[in-house]
């Protein structure tokens, strides 16, 4: 176990088949019986950025579980290159390994976890429910988007497919370099550029495997889900925000605006406390409701 300011948090190995392993964090709340929220990083996010909010959630009464993004682990994963790849198939498996181990360590979250994805965490756990409905209890969509180029301008198609290019010809995406992201695995970002281009989920289990479109699962999930933005946020407007629920009109939205100073598309997990205001609101049938903070505008469609 290791101390936090304000918390006590466990970290566990989850092993995948390939032989590499990533950590999840859990921090329980009081109540056994309290909802579970898988947190899912954003592109090239250390799970340790997201310390303060997994603290502040478990205070405020939430069983939480924190995630490594693959190729962003601490300890047990390899770095995105010629000789290790990755896409969105891979991402979910690590949120299925994730949920069911959650499952073992917190019983009454079985079956039941929320999952709040960042960025392009919401993209994997819009996957990840839309195939999984069964073991997921809603969603929560934080500065996340559907990254189709027409919420974004003739602009973003050109960077989105020269990125996925990029990828291809050096063999893996230098995000460092690029100021985009981290390292990132080269099939993970053709497969992101593809679906900037086309609006469609689309990714191979294996190289040469059958493509999987997504989209039709995702479009027939039915489960609550809060989908927050932020003002200001480049990297995810307002415009491709809204587009979740556009392509997933089975999702019961509660929609929150979220315009306080010193909040981003990354300062909010720093700066949480008006986020979780809006999940606390949100959650259903649970007594952590209260006010929302000042500075969120939203309305809840479908609860």
């Amino acid at each position: 176990m290791t101390q936090t300011p304000t918390s006590i948090t466990e970290a566990y190995a989850v092993e995948r088949a390939e032989g590499t392993s990533f950590t999840l964090t859990v921090a329980r709340a009081a109540d056994p019986e309290a909802p579970t929220l898988l947190i899912v990083p954003a592109m090239g996010m250390p799970a340790g950025y997201y310390d303060k909010l997994v603290a502040a959630l478990a205070e405020a009464g939430l069983n939480v579980g924190r995630m490594e993004q693959r190729g962003h682990e601490e300890l047990g994963g390899r770095t995105a290159g010629w000789s290790y790849d990755f896409g969105y198939a891979d991402l979910v498996d690590d949120i299925s390994a994730a949920v069911d181990r959650l499952g073992e360590l917190i019983p009454a979250s079985a079956g039941a976890a929320y999952v709040l994805g960042h960025s392009l965490g919401g993209q994997v756990a819009s996957a990840y429910a839309a195939l999984n409905p069964d073991k997921v209890a809603g969603v929560v969509y934080v500065a996340s988007q559907t990254p189709y180029w027409r919420n974004y301008g003739p602009s973003f198609l050109v960077a989105s497919q020269v990125m996925g290019v990029v990828g291809q010809v050096v063999g893996h995406f230098p995000g460092k370099q690029l100021k985009f992201a981290g390292r990132e695995a080269r099939t993970l970002m053709r497969e992101w550029s593809g679906y900037a281009r086309t609006g469609r989920l689309r990714y191979r289990r294996t190289r040469f495997g059958q493509l999987l479109d997504v989209t039709p699962a995702m479009r027939a999930l039915e489960k609550p889900a809060l989908i927050v933005s932020i003002e200001g946020d480049w990297l995810a407007p307002s415009s491709t925000v809204d587009e979740i629920h556009r392509r997933m009109p089975g999702l019961e939205v509660a929609r929150v605006h979220l315009d306080e100073p010193g909040i981003d598309h990354f300062k909010w997990a720093r700066r949480p406390d008006s986020t979780i205001a809006a999940i606390l609101d949100w959650l259903p049938g649970t007594h952590f409701r209260h006010p929302l903070d000042p500075a969120v505008e939203g309305t809840a469609a479908g609860r």
